[in-house]
Parts: structure tokens; sequence; C-alpha cells
């Protein structure tokens, strides 16, 4: 990204960088959250889009074709310029999302933590949730017992994983032990993909429009690789999975049976 910045102008990296107490408590990183999305300009609600939104604030999103299955993504400053690499494998739009929402918090909290510390992967799995779907609003849309119709329609609201959002009632309060137990009992013994699928992943639009623009100033792909100095075949492996995009087959649910979608509804009665 370096050698496109010669020829594009990117958005500034306008990531938040909030410091945390010496000994953080879930107060204290939901407070963090909080304070990332108000100086990110995010409303209340759900985010639209949480990759473009790091990007909007110069964040350049990757998706590496070579990462092992077991790596959902991971985050890195380079320099002033935050860089997100995520692994395009697990085709999930709400993984995604939590994902990205994920990297923000190492790239918002964690200047100089350990990588792969569980401590620090914890601290960003709390932000993720709380930068999401924040305490205050989602605390009053949370079902009180196992519903999973209104856990599907939160799922498609939020944006999150049933597994998320399951999480999230318990830590809130709003599921009693027992409750989140056999909830995630039930998705467990589902599988993967998990009921109320929302579609392909989100996808990164930075790298693919800056590379455009290049090209239409007269700056070739294969020049900014040579200037790179990046292998060639690397090179254009990363910008293929960049801007991969999938057609998405529509069906009118009015015609013939029933959409999938409603059919899944009958696997987890409440």
């Amino acid at each position: 990204m370096t050698t496109v910045e010669h020829y594009v102008e990117l958005p500034p990296a306008a990531l938040p960088r909030l410091a945390l107490p010496a000994e953080p408590s879930r107060a204290d990183i939901a407070a963090v959250a909080r304070d990332a999305r108000d100086a990110m300009g995010v409303p209340s609600g759900p985010i639209p889009h949480v990759t473009r939104l790091l990007e909007a604030h110069g964040a350049v999103v990757l998706e590496l074709p070579a990462m092992s299955k077991r790596v959902d993504a991971f985050s890195h400053w380079y320099g002033s310029r935050p860089l997100v690499f995520r692994n395009p494998a697990k085709n999930d739009k709400a993984r995604s999302r939590f994902d990205a929402a994920h990297e923000a918090g190492h790239l918002v909290m964690h200047l100089d933590a350990e990588p792969g510390s569980r401590i620090v992967e914890n601290q960003a799995h709390d932000f993720a949730a709380e930068f999401l779907m924040p305490s205050a609003e989602i605390l009053v849309e949370l079902p009180q017992r196992l519903d999973w119709e209104a856990l599907y329609a939160l799922k498609r609201r939020w944006g999150t994983s049933l597994k998320a959002l399951v999480y999230r009632a318990h830590a809130l309060g709003a599921f009693r032990d027992t409750t989140y137990k056999r909830a995630m009992t039930m998705l467990s013994q589902h599988g993967d993909p998990e009921p109320c699928d929302l579609g392909p992943r989100e996808a990164p639009l930075l790298v693919e429009k800056a590379v455009r623009l290049c090209e239409e100033t007269g700056v070739s792909f294969d020049e900014l690789v040579s200037r790179s100095g990046l292998p060639f075949e690397l090179a254009n492996e990363v910008y293929a999975t960049a801007t991969m995009t999938r057609p998405r087959l529509a069906l009118d649910a009015s015609e013939g049976e029933k959409p999938a979608a409603r059919e899944v509804l009958t696997l987890f009665p409440s």
C-alpha cells in the first residue's frame, strides 16, 4: 500500500487509539468500545457495514488466500496505517463483521500488547460485542427466554451470529446459565453454517478502488507490483482475492415451497 499511496491519496488513518487501565474490567472494555463508536461517528443502532467503516477511517483491509483455516484474521499498525488481514475461506457475513470488529478492538486498544495472548483476545472479543451490539440498546431487544424466531430477527437486524447473540444475552443477564448452555448445545449440534444465513461476507473495497484509480491515471497494476518489490504471483493472488465477488441467487418466497430461511425455524422450536 505504500507504493499505491505514491499515486492515490487514501482516506486518512483516523482510527482512535484509546488507552486501557492496567487491569481493565469488562466494563472498561465496553466503555472503550462506546468511545470508539463515538470517535468514528457511529450513530445508535446496528453498523451497516463494519469493513467499510474501517476503510473509511483509513484501515487497509486485505484478504489473504494462503491463510490457515484456523486463523480468522489478524491486524497490525504499519507506521500510521492500520492493516487488517482476513481469511476469505469462511464466507459468512456475520462472522466477517465480528472478525472486523475484533481486529478494530486490537487496533484501538492494544498498541504494545503481546499478540495471541488469551487475555488480549478476550478483550478484543468483548470490544467487538459492545461495538456491534451496544449493551444499552441490545438488552431491551433480547428475549428473556430461548426464542429462536426472536434471535433470528435480531441476527438479521444487528448482523451478528446466533452464537454471538446467545453469548451476549448471557453476559448481559437476559439468559440464565441453563438457557445459555441449552442454546449453545443446540447450535453446536446443528454445526456450521448456523441457521438464518445472512449471505456472503463483507468484502473490502479500498484496495480495489485505489488500484483502479492508479490505472485510470496511467499506472498499471503490473507497474505497481514492480515498484512494490513483491513477487508478482503473490501480489496478483492477493489482489484477485480482494476483488473476488460472488453473484447471489434471489428466489421469490411467494412461489412454490417455503425458502430455506423460513424452513430452518423448525430446527429449533421455542
